[in-house]
This record gives C-alpha cells, sequence and structure tokens, in this order.
C-alpha cells in the first residue's frame, strides 16, 4: 500500500511537471511569435522608395525636431518687441528679454538695418524660443539665452575676418543632411533651399546622387571660430537631366539683392511652391478618402506636416483678402496677388503677430504658425493656388516668372557673375 501511495505521488507530480512545462513553452513561444509578426509587420509597413531622398525613415509618424533660425532686419517703424512678437515670443518673456538687456543696449535706438536672429527649438511638436542675439554694430554682438526659462546674457566684442567657403556635394539621404555633413550651418542650408522654391519640388525632384554647389561668406574671429554668416554668391542643384544654377545681383546705388540665372531671369517667381520650411509633404492634390469625414472627396490643395509652430510663409507679395476661422479649415488666411492668383492657408494655430484684413505682405514674410485646427487630425498646413477662381495643383502650376535683366542692368550683373565666377575659380584652384 505503501508503495502504491508512493507511485501515485510520483505519477500526480510527473503530471504537474510537465503541464508546468508545457505553459512556460506556450507564453514563450507566444511572446516570441507576437515579436515575430510585429517585427515584420513593422518592416512592411515601412517600405519605402530609396531614391526618394527627403522621405522619413518613419512616414507615419513625424519626428521633426530640430532648431530653426529666424533672420531679421530692422525697418522703419519696426521695435524691438514687434520683432519678438513675429517670432511667436509671449509678452511676458518679452518683457524679461528687454529687462535683460536694458543695460547693455539701448533698444529704442537701434538702427535701419540691424541684424536680430531668433532661434527657434521645436521639440515633442512643441515650439519655443532658444536664442535672441543682436548684432549691435559690426564685431558686437549681444545673445540672450533661454534655458528652461532661465534667461542669460553673452556679450561678445571680437575682430571679425571675411572668409569665402565653397562647398560641392552629392546628395545621399536628403540635402539637409548632406549640407550638414559638410559642416554648413542651418541657417545657411534654410537660406540655400529657399533659393529654390519656386522652382523645385524637393519631394519629388531630389534624388540621390544629385549634385549641390555652394559659394558663400562668412565671418571669422582671431581663431578662426565661424561667428556670422555673410551672403550666398553662387548655388547649383544638379538634377538627373538638368541644373539650376543662381548668381546673387546686388544693384549699383541701391539695396536690392536678388538672384538670377546665368542668362539675367529671376529666380524669384510670382509665388512659391512651397511656403514653409522644414516639412514633408503629407496628402497630395487630387482625390481621397477624408481621414474624418470618410468618404472620397476631391482634395484641392497639398497639405504639408510639420510641427506645431512652424512658420509659414506667405507665397507671394499682395494683400491679406480674409483671416479668420474658417469652418473645417480653422484658422485661416487668403492673400490675393497679381494676375488673378490666391493662395490659402488652412489649420494654423495662431497668426503672427499684425495679421488684418488688406494688410500689404511680400513674399516669404511669415504670416502664421502650423496647427491644427478645424477639421484635421494632426498640426500640418493646407496650402491651397487659386487662378481666376479654381484651385489649380500648386506642384504643377506653370508659375508666372520673375523679371529679366535688360540693358544695362543685364550688363552690370554679367559683370559681378563673372567676378563671381573668377572668385569661384581662384578658390578651387587654392
Amino acid at each position: 500500500m505503501q508503495i502504491f501511495r508512493t507511485y501515485n505521488l510520483v505519477l500526480m507530480l510527473a503530471t504537474v511537471t510537465m503541464i508546468s512545462v508545457a505553459v512556460f513553452l506556450a507564453l514563450n513561444f507566444g511572446d516570441q511569435r507576437k515579436k515575430f509578426e510585429n517585427k515584420e509587420t513593422y518592416s512592411l509597413n515601412n517600405v519605402k522608395d530609396t531614391n526618394l531622398v527627403d522621405l522619413e525613415d518613419h512616414p507615419s509618424s513625424l519626428n521633426l525636431d530640430f532648431k530653426y533660425l529666424n533672420k531679421f532686419e530692422m525697418i522703419e517703424g519696426d521695435t524691438f518687441a514687434n520683432i519678438l512678437q513675429n517670432a511667436s515670443i509671449p509678452n511676458n518673456e518679452i518683457n524679461q528679454i528687454i529687462e535683460k538687456l536694458k543695460n547693455h543696449i539701448d533698444l529704442g535706438k537701434l538702427k535701419v538695418g540691424t541684424q536680430i536672429d531668433i532661434v527657434n527649438e521645436f521639440k515633442n511638436e512643441k515650439s519655443e524660443w532658444n536664442e535672441v542675439t543682436i548684432y549691435k554694430d559690426k564685431n558686437t554682438k549681444i545673445t540672450i539665452t533661454n534655458n528652461e526659462g532661465v534667461l542669460s546674457l553673452k556679450k561678445q566684442e571680437s575682430r571679425l575676418f571675411s572668409k569665402l567657403r565653397y562647398i560641392e556635394v552629392n546628395v545621399e539621404k536628403s540635402i539637409y543632411q548632406s549640407l550638414i555633413n559638410k559642416n554648413v550651418a542651418d541657417n545657411v542650408i534654410m537660406d540655400f533651399v529657399q533659393l529654390f522654391s519656386f522652382d523645385i519640388d524637393f519631394q519629388r525632384d531630389i534624388r540621390s546622387g544629385n549634385t549641390l554647389k555652394l559659394f558663400y561668406e562668412e565671418f571669422v574671429d582671431d581663431e578662426q571660430s565661424t561667428k556670422k554668416f555673410g551672403p550666398i554668391y553662387f548655388a547649383e542643384i544638379g538634377l538627373e537631366s538638368d541644373k539650376v544654377s543662381l548668381f546673387r545681383f546686388k544693384e549699383k546705388n541701391s539695396n536690392f539683392v536678388e538672384y538670377f540665372d546665368e542668362n539675367g531671369r529671376s529666380a524669384t517667381k510670382a509665388l512659391m511652391k512651397t511656403p514653409i520650411n522644414g516639412a514633408r509633404i503629407s496628402s497630395g492634390y487630387g482625390m481621397r478618402k477624408h481621414p474624418i469625414l470618410g468618404y472620397n472627396k476631391k482634395h484641392q490643395g497639398v497639405d504639408f506636416a510639420a510641427p506645431t509652430g512652424t512658420p509659414i510663409m506667405a507665397a507671394g507679395n499682395g494683400h491679406v483678402e480674409f483671416v479668420g476661422t474658417n469652418g473645417g479649415a480653422g484658422k485661416y488666411i487668403r492673400i490675393k496677388h497679381l494676375n488673378g492668383y490666391k493662395t490659402s492657408y488652412s489649420h494654423l494655430s495662431k497668426y503672427a503677430s499684425g495679421m488684418k484684413k488688406n494688410l500689404r505682405v511680400k513674399q516669404g514674410q511669415v504670416i502664421g504658425f502650423v496647427g491644427s485646427t478645424g477639421l484635421s487630425t494632426g498640426p500640418h498646413l493646407h496650402y491651397e493656388v487659386i487662378f481666376n477662381n479654381e484651385r489649380i495643383n500648386p506642384m504643377k502650376m506653370k508659375l508666372p516668372s520673375g523679371r529679366t535683366l535688360e540693358g544695362s542692368l543685364l550688363d552690370n550683373f554679367l559683370i559681378e557673375k563673372k567676378g563671381i565666377e573668377q572668385s569661384l575659380n581662384q578658390y578651387i584652384k587654392s
């Protein structure tokens, strides 16, 4: 009997052990299978055309943490406070900045032409100002730095020396990353991109292997440390079957500066194709299923996905025809341009300071900031171009050209162009 009981006990323990092992294997195998399935799903959901250079690795979750430099120049009637307001700095923080500066510079006596740089940091889809720099004179700059609400001031005085720099690089992953790898500053890259924003769709036209050329001025101190940047003199993008080359031209006896191709045709067009920097096209022009309404509807504009607070620029010169809430478009601005053109900007988080009906705006002027107001599933700009009261595809429109130089202006441009080319050739040979 004792042997029988012992046998039963051993049998029971063996059974319990087998069941435990089976449960353990099932749970672990299930976890591994889930991980495997998740990995497979992740891979399939992220297949992309590797020839497109400006797409994100994970297009479903836009990650655009970056710093953006806004450059301002004092014009007649400007105040320092107005400029900070246009950069979306809150009024209480503007007062703190002014208080910090009052013993170092007379803000009421800033001259027309004074340069003010404001660095904004976009992180986790939020925008905060990071630095405000005033160039008091050629050799002095004062910088206020914002470190999580604690402001500090730094005054730098040094002799600066002009230095030319030439960059030539093939596009790898993106224009931005290719130039960053060559130690080109963010603001120079933004200027470079904006020069071509009238003619090139950076998401569709740019491919790996395209060539970028950039010839610009920078200012260094005695230790050869770059302190600020001068103008771009020459810029070029070589596409698959074409190239676009631009030269800087400053008219004599005038502060007017513009960029022209080798034949004297202006790079500036009536309207910009992309009135926003640091964004990707998230939805193109044409039929699509509306993400909120749920039925097929013609998408009569282009959506640019970008973090909340990203600056939006006026696509061309004109006057504000409408500013305010406009149904599903949320906070909305419409600008009337010449020759039957209008542009509209939807889902803004807020308007730039001073935006109102009939206000005249200049091409490239910040008019508002990316948001998600109205019928919107996330922060983006919905941009429309209207021609003779009909919406057209901004990416395919035939843009009215800017001016073409003639007579003495063309002669002067060709002289300046030749000088730039000679300087460039000397730089390359040295």
